[in-house]
């Protein structure tokens, strides 16, 4: 699998997911930084339930370490919120090995960027040491070689005749991202 062709293929819909969630103004404030720590809340749980549950058993141990539920959780908590029960996000199919690492893609990536989200939430809204902004640290120093875990798993499980589906999940995802992030949070709350 060429990691460089399937960041190439999904760089619109990465761009598009990002400016759904435009935490890097400098305007951000506290309000608006829970409010999207709520919405992303919705993804990840369902993310880290389905995954698991369509996972092979091999890659189920690496999906274990990456979960970010707790850390997102321990940020509400610190803004004295409790996460609402908002309707559950439709994720793209994950009914095969390829589906779920493209989706893993975007989710690792996340991941990834969020260290340098964490740095400007934390200059901006005056968080440090994890309070407020565990789930953008990640995995601090570990995230790093994470990712690279990750992209050597693409490029020893994904035979290339099957990239295209590994793109075709990615951007799915990616689409999935941006939708839910742009949907006025009482709309998520009633459907």
């Amino acid at each position: 699998m060429d990691i460089g062709r399937l960041r190439a293929a999904t760089a619109a819909d990465h761009r598009t997911a990002e400016e759904s969630l435009p935490l890097m103004s400098e305007t951000l404030d506290a309000n608006l930084y829970v409010s999207y720590l709520t919405k992303i809340h919705s993804l990840i749980v369902i993310w880290e339930q389905q995954s698991i549950h369509n996972s092979p058993a091999w890659l189920q141990p690496a999906l274990r370490r990456r979960q970010r539920r707790s850390m997102i959780e321990h940020d509400l908590a610190w803004f004295h919120t409790t996460p609402t029960e908002l309707s559950t996000a439709g994720l793209p199919p994950l009914d095969t090995e390829a589906a779920l690492l493209g989706a893993m893609y975007v989710m690792e990536g996340s991941t990834l960027g969020g260290q340098i989200i964490s740095r400007h939430v934390t200059r901006v809204l005056g968080l440090m040491n994890g309070r407020g902004d565990a789930f953008f640290r990640g995995h601090g120093p570990n995230t790093g070689p994470m990712w690279t875990e990750f992209c050597d798993i693409l490029r020893s499980r994904i035979p290339d005749a099957e990239t295209e589906m590994v793109i075709h999940s990615a951007q799915a995802m990616f689409r999935t991202f941006a939708t839910w992030m742009q949907q006025p949070q009482e709309e998520l709350a009633a459907t």
